[in-house]
């Protein structure tokens, strides 16, 4: 029996899990359960490793391949990686990915799973029982047997066993995010099933349909791949013959056209956590109906979804039904039935041009954390925590002064020939378009606070140490 090659697809932003969801830092590259778990991405990888499965293929926006990068290294799984220039949802990436891999293996069998669902059971399992399948030339869709009248998900609609193909059954129709009253009718009728979004063929047979079904966007995506960059971690699609494709999901450009789709109802609980109250109900909660993370006081409240930070203290006294988030930066309180509503927010803050829809104030990078704690007209303030055999760059910036307060931790720190080592209390100095590199020599991470200085438009910038705060700087280190 072939082997499955698990296609990871990491694109959409989450607007509606806003604020742990942001546009530089969606919702796949988040914890599940609070700041110690592994994220959506992190655990989609990690559950195909396994037995059946060949090396993951991840797909992702330039914009976050560092992030993917990262957070492969994080978990020790090495991966193909397709960067796309640009968004163009799911259609294209899927196709370039097939095109991948049947330059390499022509009868190569691919799951295209998201990268952003909660899923629990033997997911593998269903997989692996569908290859003769998707061996026969068919598109297998997986298909969730509904809990409730979801009105946020699509719908398979199941005609009955298929006559030659073990597990398989043929497909009626689609129905798209219908309203309650038709939904409630789809789960009386009991012949449809959620849309989960995995699917399972030969990577040869997405090609032929592409060609067929949108013939643009197949010549598009050749150009796009065939005109690709190729790195040791990644291969790059090219962006001019990529932007020519139609932006549009797998399932409407072929899916809901093709004559080879097959339904596979899975008994396996699912859920693409698309809102806040749907990420309480798949979270383990106590005996009041809680679910809680974080440095939080739940008292006498019930039914409740709380997820505060390890930064500040979140209480909750006397509350139910609510969903309240947490983060470095901005706090959501919302009811379960507002929390479908968040996309508002966001659309507030956009008006008001609010960074805190892009970015969060807590950034990851491969050589530790940046912590942003104030900012002014002129200066910023932030805390870098570098982790141990780490180094952190500090590249050469015009308008830019700035000063380091070593903090905790030991390390050295090295402008032009110069390298010195250095220990908590010490004070050091980049002046602009200064380059300068401080490692982290010790076994535990390296605290610094950074004080950066805009310069544009000042005369001039000397930094004096004030005898109150009872420390000098060396002359050799900041020459």
């Amino acid at each position: 029996m072939s082997n499955i090659y698990p296609l990871i697809l990491c694109g959409g932003v989450g607007t509606r899990l806003w604020p742990l969801s942001r546009s530089s830092n969606p919702k796949q590259f988040q914890p599940i359960d609070g700041s110690d778990s592994t994220t959506f991405f992190q655990t989609t990888i990690l559950r195909h490793v396994a037995e059946g499965f060949e090396k993951p293929l991840v797909s992702v926006n330039r914009t976050h391949l560092g992030t993917v990068k990262q957070q492969l290294n994080d978990i020790d799984v090495t991966a193909s990686i397709l960067s796309e220039p640009i968004g163009r949802n799911t259609g294209p990436a899927v196709l370039a990915a097939a095109m991948h891999l049947v330059e390499r293996d022509p009868d190569a069998i691919l799951a295209v799973l998201p990268s952003d669902h909660v899923i629990k059971g033997d997911l593998n399992g269903a997989l692996r029982r569908m290859i003769p399948a998707a061996e026969a030339g068919k598109i297998v869709l997986f298909g969730i047997e509904p809990r409730y009248p979801e009105t946020g998900y699509g719908y398979i609609i199941d005609n009955g066993p298929h006559s030659e193909l073990l597990d398989a059954h043929t497909v009626s129709h689609f129905v798209e995010k219908p309203p309650f009253e038709i939904a409630e009718q789809l789960i009386t009728d009991g012949n449809a099933y959620w849309a989960s979004g995995i699917s399972l063929f030969r990577a040869d047979v997405i090609i032929a349909d592409y060609e067929k079904y949108d013939p643009d966007s197949y010549q598009a995506v050749i150009e796009a791949y065939a005109e690709a960059e190729y790195f040791p971690d990644r291969i790059e699609l090219c962006g001019k013959g990529f932007a020519k494709a139609f932006s549009g999901p797998t399932e409407s450009i072929i899916f809901e056209k093709t004559e080879r789709a097959v339904l596979s109802p899975s008994d396996i609980d699912w859920n693409d956590v698309g809102a806040w109250k749907a990420f309480h109900a798949v979270s383990e909660k106590d005996s009041h109906g809680n679910y809680i993370c974080g440095d939080v006081v739940c008292i006498e409240s019930n039914n409740s979804y709380i997820r505060g930070s390890n930064n500040r203290l979140v209480a909750a006294l006397g509350v139910d039904n609510l969903v309240i988030v947490d983060t470095d930066d901005a706090l959501l309180v919302t009811t379960h039935e507002h929390s479908q509503k968040v996309k508002s927010v966001i659309q507030a803050l956009e008006q008001d041009g609010r960074k805190e829809v892009v970015t969060h104030a807590t950034k990851q990078f491969a050589w530790g954390q940046f912590v942003e704690l104030q900012s002014g007209n002129q200066f910023n303030l932030a805390m870098l925590r570098v982790e141990p055999g780490k180094s952190l760059l500090f590249d050469d910036k015009a308008d830019c002064h700035r000063l380091l307060s070593f903090s905790e931790g030991q390390g050295s720190f090295s402008k032009g020939a110069i390298i010195t080592p250095v220990i908590p209390g010490e004070v050091l100095e980049i002046k602009e378009s200064e380059v300068a590199t401080f490692r982290n020599t010790g076994t535990e991470t390296a605290v610094l606070i950074e004080i950066e200085y805009q310069t544009a438009g000042l005369e001039s910038f000397e930094f004096q140490p004030s005898p109150a705060l009872g420390f000098s700087n060396r002359k050799e280190e900041v020459a």
